[in-house]
């Protein structure tokens, strides 16, 4: 991979996708499935809100790739195989559960077992990415790996949509685990520079060396100068405060979709893949775009899009019941996500040190992630209490604070992000 911007793109882009199977399934096909079995907002919200947190506990896991390394395979790629066979695996512990609506407790458990190897590749994917690819390429892979994970989910869920209704959650576990396993065949062929070991019994040898200051102490100590910059403590909030409205999003789209627009299980999920495709090719163009324009630029274009959509739909209360007005608005949604995340990525990706890249990086989409999880419980308390008008006000409120948030980001020197 340090050799081919192909396949730099190639296996970012494919290690994405395969985050995005957990994600189709439990956060879009599994939620609107509860929906349409009269399960209550506050349960959705309560089990989406606890499968997300693996996802803002991955601070835990950088410290340890940035410390433990088997270099004979590569600095990363051990850990994005060990952790993709436990995501392979780990969609199976879904076939221990009979009745989902009367199991939300074992679902909610599944779930998060499911999300922390898929974070734990995560950390391990991005880490690999910020050692390997040049500065210069940083928005084009942002977009690629969207592109991938946008795919994922939006297979995932389309596919999982028809499945749940037709044969049940263990054939669904069964398909994602069966998808799973054939990125992780793809990734045991692929080295992260020539001449390392395929598997551990294989020919080869390290082509990098062990740093042996990056102790504990020493990861944490050169993190403290760097997270508390102030660009850094701006950005934090910025990942913190997106995290929240993509969370409070993901509980109350699904449900208001079922129980307010009358969508069935099978049409919401394949509506959420025909648009997160559509988003996802969107943000695969957006790439060139962050290069040229900036993070900054960009991010705060398409959060003013969102704001102004969450507003317009609050709004307009007349027009739910027209079907084409419902289907643009909840469309236009959809599209958004995978084209704001390759923004928020760039911008926090922009200014990791290179010395503790996997550690910096990981707190910060931990923190983003911790707001998502926030965000999904937040809409489960006010859920019952409130009308849907509300609701849609309420997210539209945050996304314009984040908005005003992004205006304090200025841009950090490539010197200062190389320290």
């Amino acid at each position: 991979m340090s050799d081919s911007a192909r396949l730099r793109f190639g296996i970012g882009t494919l290690m994405y996708f395969a985050q995005g199977i957990p994600q189709g399934l439990l956060a879009i096909a599994i939620p609107t499935w509860l929906a349409s079995q009269d399960v209550s907002a506050g349960e959705i919200a309560s089990y989406m809100a606890v499968i997300v947190l693996p996802w803002a506990f991955k601070l835990v896991t950088g410290p340890f790739m940035d410390r433990y390394e088997y270099l004979a395979m590569g600095r990363r790629r051990p850990w994005a195989l060990a952790a993709q066979i436990g995501l392979t695996l780990s969609l199976l512990s879904l076939l221990l559960i009979d009745e989902p609506t009367s199991q939300i407790g074992l679902l909610m458990l599944c779930g998060a077992l499911i999300n922390s190897f898929a974070a734990t590749q995560d950390v391990a994917v991005d880490g690999m990415a910020i050692d390997l690819v040049p500065e210069s390429e940083q928005g084009r892979l942002n977009a690629f790996m969207s592109f991938g994970k946008a795919v994922g989910w939006a297979c995932s869920s389309a596919a999982s949509g028809v499945i749940l209704v037709t044969w049940g959650l263990g054939a669904a576990a069964i398909l994602a685990a069966i998808v799973a396993g054939v990125v992780l065949l793809i990734l045991i062929f692929v080295r992260e520079r020539a001449g390392e070991r395929l598997l551990p019994w294989t020919a080869g040898q390290a082509a990098t060396t062990h740093v042996q200051s990056k102790s504990f102490f020493a990861v944490f100590q050169g993190l403290g100068g760097v997270l508390l910059s102030k660009v850094s403590l701006v950005v934090i909030l910025i990942m913190f405060l997106d995290g929240l409205v993509a969370g409070y999003g993901q509980a109350l789209m699904p449900i208001a979709a079922v129980k307010l627009f009358g969508y069935t299980t099978q049409q919401w999920s394949q509506m959420v893949a025909t648009m997160g495709l559509v988003g996802a090719v969107m943000a695969l163009g957006l790439g060139p775009l962050i290069d040229r324009f900036g993070a900054k630029r960009m991010l705060f274009f398409t959060v003013a899009i969102t704001a102004v959509h969450a507003f317009i739909l609050a709004g307009t209360q007349a027009y739910w019941q027209d079907s084409t007005y419902v289907k643009v608005m909840l469309s236009i949604w959809i599209v958004l996500a995978p084209v704001t995340m390759v923004c928020v990525i760039a911008l926090a990706m922009a200014i990791c040190s290179a010395a503790v890249s996997a550690t910096q990086f990981a707190i910060y989409m931990s923190i983003a992630n911790l707001g998502m999880s926030m965000g999904s419980k937040t809409y489960g308390l006010v859920a019952e209490g409130t009308s849907y008008a509300q609701h849609y006000s309420m997210m539209g409120v945050i996304v314009l604070v984040t908005l005003i948030v992004i205006l304090f980001h200025r841009a950090q020197s490539s010197e200062q992000t190389a320290q």
